[in-house]
């Protein structure tokens, strides 16, 4: 048997059962949790077991003419992917069902939802840039109703500014993918890129490398990329389970992971090191990653500041695809998937707290910590491992963004490397600053003025818990993942 032929399925699967979420309009809310949650799991099953056989050949699912096709692969860089959504997806399923109660309209979310999860591994098992394009720009479309799903005015200019963003963002990418394709003949994902050992005249190299640099630049509008992030704080308006998904494993990682593959996959990180095109790519990424910190500090909506800490924290990883090294790529990866397991973490302890006491600001936590102790504990530790303290995933990745930094050597290397710097202290600031006075008020502070408020029920702390003690597994033991994780990075897998 082809064992290729098993690629479409864990993309096809969550399509078609979204689709019959919807079509079917189970109206009791338990055979339609039982029918998502199964969708969910069966296709987190056949990623797992697609990463375990790992299909050597692509599968060509059509041709199209002047030589291009849609394809699709599953490589090294494809499985951190598939593999990061495959173990998130479930977990937030689960938490889902108790969140969305109050949400209304369940059937039209868990469409959308589901339909999500297999467009985003679409894109991580894209063999080529045409394949992931289409499936980028349908992840755009398949999760407009859910940044919109409240359906108020806030949200519908919430869905117009992500549509608008995400489009141009897009469309540079496609005048980039137009070039590629005239000059290079060809756009299949090759460790080392396509250009490598080819030679340029000067006046087509410049060329390539304004090309590098808007492809860099569109697929960093969905990684919030300054100055074009206005769209991520303004999605914030939409339900927890929705923003936890953006801003942690499906829409700003996909931008993440569509740069490494045009850096690392297209072009090559030989023909972009050392070139002015890189200069500015580590230049827009380090300013990014000190606004963001910045504008999290000030930030005074719960949600809105770790939106504003997602925009930092996007931009460590494409400082590091930017670095354009097999270390660079190595720290890229190691902190994406970090990042993914402990923001997840803290936006559904955010909604976990809007859920109980419709508290929305970060001034009025204070004193939480006694009322809700799950919740708070949760936050604290995912919070700990975020600014990097040591046994925990945000550590590793931090050290390793540094070391790859200072490997690479250059000015604009140093000034992300400082730009890291600050952002570490910025961010104990910003998130500390919610968790001490959530254990330790201010003198004087009654509890009882607290609204009635507790942990959610397991449906919402089982999920959390679970995230906490995954982030724990990857930052205690991280030996395994790091060897896998330099495997992607160096080409052996």
């Amino acid at each position: 048997m082809n064992v290729s032929l098993l690629l479409p399925l864990p993309i096809l699967l969550p399509i078609i059962c979204g689709g019959l979420v919807y079509r079917i309009r189970m109206r009791k809310r338990r055979t339609r949790e039982v029918f998502v949650l199964v969708s969910v799991l069966a296709t987190s099953l056949l990623t797992a077991a697609l990463i375990f056989i790992r299909p050597d050949a692509p599968l060509i699912l059509a041709n199209l003419p002047r030589g291009m096709v849609l394809a699709l692969r599953l490589d090294g860089l494809g499985m951190v992917f598939a593999a990061m959504a495959a173990v998130l997806w479930p977990i937030a399923t689960v938490y889902a069902f108790e969140y969305m109660k109050h949400e209304g309209r369940e059937v039209r979310f868990f469409c959308f939802y589901t339909i999500s999860f297999g467009v985003t591994l679409g894109i991580a098992l894209a063999a080529n840039l045409l394949t992931m394009y289409l499936f980028y720009e349908l992840l755009t479309l398949s999760t407009l109703p859910l940044v919109t799903h409240k359906r108020t005015e806030k949200a519908i200019a919430a869905g117009k500014k992500y549509v608008i963003y995400s489009i141009g963002g897009a469309s540079v990418c496609f005048i980039s993918m137009v070039f590629i394709y005239h000059f290079a003949g060809d756009a299949s994902f090759v460790m080392g890129g396509i250009l490598s050992g080819v030679y340029f005249d000067d006046t087509i190299k410049n060329a390539f490398l304004l090309v590098f640099l808007t492809s860099f630049i569109g697929f960093g509008v969905k990684a919030a990329l300054f100055p074009f992030h206005g769209w991520l704080p303004t999605a914030s308006v939409a339900p927890t389970t929705v923003t936890a998904l953006l801003h942690a494993v499906a829409v700003v990682k996909a931008g993440s992971f569509a740069a490494m593959r045009s850096t690392y996959y297209i072009f090559g990180a030989d023909f972009v090191r050392g070139t002015w095109a890189q200069e500015i790519a580590l230049f827009m990424a380090g300013t990014t990653i000190i606004y963001g910190a910045v504008m999290a500090l000030k930030e005074a909506h719960f949600k809105r500041r770790l939106a504003y800490s997602t925009i930092s924290n996007l931009s460590y990883i494409l400082f590091a695809v930017a670095l354009a090294t097999p270390l660079g790529l190595r720290a890229a990866l190691v902190h994406m998937t970090a990042h993914a397991f402990i923001k997840i973490t803290l936006f559904y302890c955010a909604g976990a707290v809007i859920y109980k006491t419709h508290y929305e600001y970060v001034s009025q936590l204070v004193g939480l910590g006694k009322k809700m102790p799950v919740v708070m504990g949760c936050f604290t530790l995912a919070s700990l491992g975020l600014m990097g303290v040591p046994l925990l995933p945000g550590f590793q990745s931090k050290i390793l963004l540094l070391g790859a930094a200072l490997d690479a050597g250059g000015r604009m290397a140093y000034f992300g490397l400082g730009a890291l710097l600050v952002s570490s202290l910025l961010t104990a600031l910003y998130l500390m600053t919610i968790a001490i006075p959530a254990y330790f008020p201010r003198k004087g502070f009654r509890l009882e003025s607290i609204s009635d408020a507790g942990d959610p029920n397991y449906l919402m702390t089982g999920p959390l818990l679970l995230l906490c003690a995954l982030c724990l597994l990857m930052g205690t033991f991280p030996a395994r993942v790091l060897a896998f994780f330099t495997d992607v990075a160096t080409g052996v897998l």
